[in-house]
Parts: C-alpha cells; structure tokens; sequence
C-alpha cells in the first residue's frame, strides 16, 4: 500500500483503521437488494394486469414466470457453483407428476401436492451428487443427461405414478389455497409471481452470505478450496438440492395450472433452454435468470409467430438452428450476457473509462474462449540486501515436532516424484529447503497438506493424521501458500481472505435462509478478521476490489493475508518469493519473521540463496 494510502485509512476517522474495518465488506453486501425485488415485481405486476390482453399474451406472460422459476434454480446449480446439469428440465418434470400423484386423491390438501415434488427432487439430486462426486464438467454432464433420461423412462412406464397412459396425466386440479381454486390465467400469475418474488427473497439470502464466496472458489479451483478447509462435498451437493428442489417446485405449479403434462414437456431440449436462459441473462447475477427467460420466451414467440419467409421456408422452422447459433454467438460475444454488457455500459457512462478489468466470465475461461489476464510482473528495483537484522530465538529440539512428516513417498505411474522424505518441523521454527528445479520439493508439500496421495506418516503436534485428507490437515492447524499465488479472481480480495476462516458456524444454505440475523452476525465478525489480515500486508485500501486488479506481488501478500486470517499454526510456502523484486523480498523477509514471533512455525521453499539464508534457523 502506497503511503498516501496508509495516511488516508489512519485519517478516516471513527479510530482510524477500526473504523475503516467496520465498514469493509464484500460489495455484494452493498444496496438494497429486496427493495429491488419489491420494485421490479411490483412494475411486474401492474403491467400484467393493465397492459396484457388475451388468452395468449397471459399464457405467454405466465411462461415466463414459470421459466424464470427454473432458471433462477439452475443459477445456483451453473452459475455459481459451475455444476453442468441438464438435469434441471428432467426436475421439473419430476416434481409435475409427484405433485399430481400426491394431490390426486381430493380429501389431499393441495399443499401437500408441492411439498412432495420439493422434497422427492431433494432425494433424487442428493442420491444422484453423492454418486456422482468424483465426476466434473462434461463428465457430470453426461450423468445429468443419463438421469434426465432415467426420469423420463420411468415416468412412461408408472402409469400407477402418473395417473396416465405413456406418462400423459390428464385432469389435475387446480392450484388450491385457503379454499379458493386458482383456475384461471390471472389466479395463476399471482401465484407464480409470488413463488417466483419468494424465489428471488431467498437466493438473495443466499448471495449475501458465505454460500456465495464458497461455492465460486470451489468452482474455479478446488484444490486450494480443499486446502483452506472448505466442505468442498457439502458445498457441490447442497447446492445441486437447491437448485433442483426449485425445480420441482415450478414443476409442481405448472402441472396445477396446465391441468395436464406429457413427458415431452420435460425433454432435454428444455434443458438446453435453461441453459441458454442464463447465459443469454448473464450468469452473474441472479436477475440474469429472469432477463434471460423473458429474452427467450417473447423472442421464440416473435419468431414462431413471423411471417418472415427464407428460402421459401418460414422463420420458424429455422428455430433450432436460430437456437444453437444465438448460444454459439452470446458465447464468444457476450460471454457476459445481456446483463453483462449493461453493468460495463453503466460503468463507463458513471465512471469513464474502466481503470481494472473485470476478470472474463469462468465459462469463456473454461472453454478457452477467453484468457485469464497475465499478471504484471515485478518492476526493477534496488539489489536484495535482506531484511533487518532480528534476534533468532532458541529452538528447543527436544519437544515433539510441531511437523512430523517421516519416510514420505509419492508416485505418479512408474515415475516416483518423492522418495523416503523425512521432515520434522519444531515450534517457533522457519525450516528452509532448498532444491533444483523437479526435484520433488512442491510434490512433497502437495503430499503433507493431502493434495496428492502419498505413502508415509504424518503427525502434527504429535496427533497422527491421514494422508490425502487435505481437510483433516486444515484442522489441524497446517495452511500453505503456492508457487503461483492462488487467488480466485473472480471474487473481492476481502472475500479470497474471508474463505480460510476457522469460524465456520452459520455458513451453510439453512443458516443463511432461516437464521439469517444470526448468520449475519457472525459473518460481520469474519469481516473485522479479514480486514485486520489485509490490513497487516497493506492491502486494506483495496479490499473490495477484485483480486484481478492487483500486481504480482500484491496477490502473494493477498495469499499470505488469508492464509494468516486461517489462525495457523503451521504454514507451508512454496517459493513466497518467486517473482518478486528486491523490495517486496525485503518485505517479505519482515512478513515473515513477524509470522514467527506470533508463534506460528513456518517451512520455506525458495531459490533465492541468500534471501532463504537470511530468513530461516535451518
């Protein structure tokens, strides 16, 4: 941090840098977001019951509703935590025919119809997450594709399920609450505006709190997710149920308000819709699902219904192909979507010109339509000259390690990158190593903090722990920071220091949706943490800031401000000062030997002779 920036946080006012931390947040806190929802569903709301006319125009406004119901669940399944479903149609599908079978008896309370559809599509997804765990991308597409058929199947052939011949259910009664029938089109909107207005109230909820932070940085790097000590499992497969329950949910309201469902309404072409829904919306906020399904729903009806003639055959029946070729182009154009596009639009007209980039949308990253921005690197400087002189204290070698790791091996094939490694690290101590390059030194880190299996013993604080476990190492107390620094530039730096808390009470989807005060309260807690971390390596000014806007040096010191915001008592780093000029070295060098005297006991790798000389007892 510049000095001008240290005095302006010291002059803030309210005590200086504890006032600036109690008003440090991650942005997605900043607003109002259910005075926007009240706003938006209300203009909604008079336009459909003074503008629209006719039996079409309202079956269509409808639609959209109900889209925008399933597309808002696959936000959270896709959009945040990058899980490729198609089985978001074959869900909806599901909770339609549970829903009749469950209210097909008259003296059944209606509620009871979309209670059951939550509830066996919260099954199903559960069962079907915990099969599928160790599958991603493509590889779990193809599983939600193979489950959407397995639904599908099933449904044709249960005519006890269905109440039908082939899957067709025919007569469903009508939505039905405190005694009065919503049989009509306009009865019908009001329920589905209201589902979809509660809808939103939640996956708000779930926005603004630790849901959202976790799920993004297990979507884009899981590794370090399981090595900051995330519930990297609870995390994939909670929000897969979310999603899934939502549309079941909107399957339940569709069957009661067409009156009758096939199994082609749910095929996978639907599934596909959805996904251009969201990202013709923009898979960066959770009203990209609701602009996408009215884009969708009104822009299909307008090519269905033109009159627009090519090559003697009418628009319509081009419709496929509009539909693969607009996915195609919204893709490499506007990875962003429509959203997208406006949020930059508003940035430059309030602004001016755009001093950071944003970081491009994961998905245009993932298929290589996009490139993560390469990261300054470090500007010219004076020589290293080391840090200030500091009194080592004694080492007492005769306690227990504080890191134990004896005769450790890994293997990939026939090639055994480490072989027979023993490393006993003591408290209070800075251990260095010092190899060349591929011979095995951040395999062996990889081994002790559980990232790749590894043969051996490991004992921390003379507690022996399973290897390959990358949570059980976090619990014991041991973090570690990377070759590359490992930042998620898709999220603030306050939330990439916010994901290693040992405070991990009240993070889940229930705490942030039914004890949302409590979740909140202790949320504001992690917040005055990870300012103080971020503060402590002069990153405090730019803690709302994406972690895509800072330099080289800077993401190693966001690295090392989270990894001190864990509470560890064992840190692992792995060449802290590759790409570093002399003056962040020097910095460095302080960083560390402050990280020693709070008692932390720290193992270094690193090339630099005489910087690790330097710094380290041995």
């Amino acid at each position: 941090m510049a000095v001008s920036e240290l005095t302006h946080a010291a002059d803030l006012g309210d005590g200086g840098r504890s006032g600036l931390w109690s008003r440090v947040k991650p942005p997605i806190f900043r607003g109002n977001p259910y005075l926007r929802i009240v706003v938006v569903m209300a203009l909604i709301w008079l336009y459909r019951a003074n503008i629209t006319a006719g039996r079409a125009e309202k079956n269509l406004f409808n639609n959209w509703m109900l889209y925008s119901i399933i597309v808002v669940g696959f936000y959270f399944v896709f959009g945040l935590s990058g899980q490729f479903a198609f089985s978001q149609a074959a869900m909806f599908g599901l909770g339609a025919y549970a829903s009749n079978w469950a209210t097909h008896n008259p003296s059944h309370t209606w509620i009871l119809g979309p209670l059951t559809a939550i509830v066996l599509c919260s099954i199903v997804a559960f069962v079907f997450s915990l099969i599928m765990q160790r599958t991603a991308h493509f590889y779990f597409a193809v599983g939600t594709l193979a489950l959407s058929e397995i639904i599908l199947q099933v449904v044709k052939k249960s005519n006890g399920f269905t109440h039908g011949t082939g899957g067709e259910s025919l007569g469903i009664r009508p939505i039905e609450l405190f005694g009065t029938k919503f049989n009509d089109y306009w009865k019908n909107f009001q329920v589905l505006a209201i589902v979809l207005a509660v809808v939103l109230v939640i996956g708000t909820f779930l926005e603004r709190s630790p849901v959202r932070r976790e799920a993004i940085a297990n979507r884009d790097n899981e590794k370090v997710s399981r090595t900051l000590g995330l519930p990297v499992l609870r995390i994939k497969v909670g929000m897969f149920i979310f999603g899934s329950a939502i549309a079941g949910l909107a399957g339940s309201l569709f069957a009661h308000s067409s009156s009758s469902i096939t199994p082609e309404d749910f095929t996978v072409d639907l599934g596909l819709a959805v996904f251009l829904m969201l990202i013709l919306g923009g898979m960066g906020s959770i009203w990209g699902a609701v602009l996408g399904a009215w884009f969708y729903v009104y822009v299909r009806n307008w090519i269905q219904k033109s009159g627009i003639v090519i090559a003697d055959h009418k628009l319509s029946e081009y419709w496929n192909l509009i539909y693969g070729a607009l996915l195609i182009i919204v893709m490499i154009v506007v990875p962003d979507g429509i959203l997208g596009v406006a949020a930059k639009g508003r940035r430059l007209l309030l602004r001016g010109p755009l001093k950071t980039a944003s970081p491009p949308n994961w998905l245009a990253v993932m298929l290589g339509l996009r490139k993560i921005p390469v990261l300054p690197g470090a500007e010219t400087a004076p020589p290293y000259t080391g840090p200030a002189p500091v009194k080592r204290p004694t080492i007492d070698r005769t306690v227990t390690p504080i890191l134990d790791a004896q005769n450790m091996g890994v293997s990939f094939g026939g090639v055994k990158a480490v072989q027979d490694v023993s490393l006993s690290l003591y408290p209070g101590e800075i251990l260095g190593l010092i190899g060349p390059n591929g011979s095995g030194k951040s395999t062996f880190v990889n081994a002790v903090t559980g990232v790749v299996s590894a043969s051996g013993t490991l004992h921390i604080d003379g507690q022996r722990v399973s290897l390959g476990k990358p949570a059980a190492v976090r619990a014991a107390g041991v973090m570690r920071t990377y070759q590359t620094p490992q930042t998620y530039l898709h999220l603030t730096c306050i939330e990439n220091v916010l994901l290693s808390t040992p405070h991990r009470s009240l993070t889940g989807i229930g705490a942030a949706s039914v004890v949302r005060p409590l979740s909140l309260s202790a949320e504001k807690v992690r917040w005055n943490e990870a300012a103080e971390a971020l503060d402590r390596f002069g990153l405090l000014a730019k803690a709302e800031e994406p972690a895509s806007s800072l330099s080289y040096g800077q993401q190693r010191l966001l690295e090392l401000a989270r990894t001190i915001a864990g509470k560890p008592r064992v840190i692992l780093l792995d060449e802290p000062s590759a790409g570093l000029n002399a003056a962040e070295t020097e910095e460095l060098g302080a960083h560390l030997h402050r990280m020693r005297a709070e008692g932390i006991s720290l193992f270094l790798i690193d090339h630099k002779i005489d910087f690790i000389t330097d710094v380290v007892d041995r």
